[in-house]
């Protein structure tokens, strides 16, 4: 499974790498990162398998961690270049939990809201991202599921976006994604973040302290 995270390491930043290109942001990144450090030790691995009991729950698991590793990477590679955050970016048709945060801009250690198989994602950019969707527009063009006859009407005549949503979902579900810390003694790269705050020559400096970049 190692090989799997740290092949999904490089991918995710080279991702990054190619989607700043593409926007013809030219930012260099100050360090490259370790991709086996986003790897799962395996005492910690094996006492996640042992909790599993059937072969569907094992590979959930290995997807999980995967993907936890590429995310990890990502945000590593976007902390690494000054100036550079996440724009949230919803797939079409979407949910009006998920067109409300459509557009919004993340630092590379804010968490991300999302409700179960939610598929919106990330986009490494700059705040003047000419990505940056916006809920309304959306709306407008139909592009929001869930909305009633009576939201729709409203928000035609108007309404702020925020508050007809609110109203109706106060339930919501959107959450931020269980955060680990730390593994095996060490912190992970969303434990660094909290130590460091906003600080991020800090956040880099413990990053390369702790193997993730060099």
């Amino acid at each position: 499974m190692n090989t799997y995270q740290a092949t999904q390491a490089l991918l995710s930043e080279r991702a990054v790498a190619q989607m700043l290109v593409e926007q013809e942001i030219a930012v260099e990144a100050e360090a490259i990162l370790n991709s086996l450090a986003f790897t799962t030790d395996v005492q910690s691995f094996t006492a996640m398998a042992e909790q599993t009991d059937t072969d569907a729950e094992f590979e959930r698991l290995v997807a999980s961690l995967v993907q936890d590793a590429g995310r990890a990477a990502e945000s590593v590679s976007v902390a690494v270049r000054e100036d550079v955050h996440h724009v949230r970016f919803v797939s079409l048709p979407c949910c009006s939990r998920c067109a409300l945060l459509a557009g919004r801009v993340y630092r590379y250690s804010d968490g991300f809201l999302r409700h179960p198989n939610c598929d919106c994602f990330m986009i490494p950019t700059t705040v003047a991202s000419p990505l940056r969707q916006s809920p309304e527009d959306l709306a407008a063009t139909g592009q929001v599921r869930g909305l009633s006859k009576a939201d729709t009407a409203a928000l035609a005549a108007g309404a702020d976006m925020g508050r007809v949503v609110n109203v109706r979902a106060k339930s919501a579900g959107l959450k931020e994604a269980g955060r680990v810390l730390a593994r095996a003694g060490r912190p992970t790269p969303e434990g660094i973040y909290r130590l460091a705050g906003t600080d991020r020559d800090e956040a880099v400096a413990l990053l390369a302290q702790f193997g993730y970049i060099r």
